[in-house]
């Protein structure tokens, strides 16, 4: 159409009719080209890969829906190499047969040998790890040589979780400290100002990013002078009774250092990627 508007009616008004916007519909149809391409793609690599492993996940996106993941880990030139292999929604439960069918269906349709599956990876949970009628049992019954394993950055984001009680205590001091008024930030950001600190803001951390854990810790403590001289002037006594306790900033040193260790490990298991 740009063709024909250019050559019958002039430069202008082909110009005129590229600012019209394509409908819905078309939008649609080549993203779903575009991601059919990519499956395209990918399944190249796995047909020429002599041996291939998989990865399994679950996920609730924004609109409630339960979401089935997996990555394949295959061989390929010039190395190694991880791709995703398919999102897919899970209409009914969680189960083990359930997710089994999901993974089943894709590899019939498209194509994916059993006989080069060589290792299944996933969080732990009993539905997938049951010795009877699990997830990786249901795999095995396809793929008898392959591997059940369990997702060690997983296993390391539990144990992130796991604190004596005295430090999950404090922690949940620090994170309440955090965790202030706009204009108490701002406040704070005009005390850092003034006495010329290196940070002017503390990080917040979410549970759901729970690396930024570790990134929240390192903060208050690089912070901890300023942030009691704050506590000190807006009357928070609770709050710095605790931050001027040598045993507190002995406990949160700890943690700055136990979160950090953990950090460095996930972020050197996740590799490139």
């Amino acid at each position: 159409m740009l063709k024909a508007a250019s050559l019958v009616l002039g430069e202008g008004s082909s110009k005129k009719l590229a600012k019209i916007s394509l409908s819905d519909s078309s939008m649609k149809t080549r993203i779903g080209e575009l991601a059919k391409d990519i499956e395209c793609q990918v399944l190249e690599k796995v047909h020429a890969s002599a041996f291939f492993a998989i990865q399994y996940d679950e996920t609730t996106d924004a609109a409630q829906l339960f979401q089935s993941l997996a990555y394949v880990r295959l061989v390929g030139p010039p190395s190694i190499g991880e791709e995703m292999l398919f999102c897919r929604p899970l209409q009914t439960t969680g189960k083990a047969e359930d997710v089994f069918q999901i993974v089943a269906t894709f590899f019939d349709n498209s194509g994916m040998k059993w006989e080069k599956l060589v290792g299944v990876c996933t969080d732990g949970a009993p539905a997938m790890i049951g010795s009877r009628s699990g997830f990786i049992s249901r795999i095995k019954e396809k793929s008898p040589n392959s591997i059940g394993s369990h997702c060690v950055i997983h296993r390391e984001a539990l144990a992130s979780r796991t604190l004596p009680a005295a430090m999950k205590d404090n922690l949940a001091i620090i994170i309440r400290a955090v965790k202030t008024s706009a204009v108490n930030t701002r406040l704070f950001d005009v005390l850092c100002k003034d006495m010329d600190s290196n940070h002017e803001t503390l990080l917040f951390h979410t549970s759901v990013r729970w690396l930024s854990k570790s990134s929240m810790l390192a903060r208050v403590f690089e912070m901890r002078d300023e942030l009691k001289l704050f506590l000190e002037a807006h009357g928070k006594q609770d709050l710095l009774r605790s931050f001027t306790s040598e045993g507190f900033q002995l406990q949160l040193a700890y943690l700055v250092d136990i979160f950090q260790a953990l950090n460095n490990l996930n972020l050197h298991l996740q590799g490139k990627y």
